[in-house]
């Protein structure tokens, strides 16, 4: 296992206004025969104001 840590930063453009995301993320990946797999992902979001409900696509 393989435990790996990143941060990001994306923008969404949505109704004449760009919001922005960023945070950190917290993934452990596995070795299978296929590969490499995800077995387990943490995201945490750092903005301090959200003005839409997000989802996964956003992050």
């Amino acid at each position: 296992e393989v435990d790996v840590r990143y941060n990001f930063h994306t923008l969404n453009h949505r109704y004449k206004s760009t919001d922005q995301f960023f945070g950190t993320m917290f993934v452990t990946l596995r070795q299978t025969d296929d590969g490499l797999r995800i077995a387990a992902k943490k995201i945490v979001l750092k903005n301090d104001y959200i003005r839409q409900v997000i989802d996964v696509y956003h992050v």
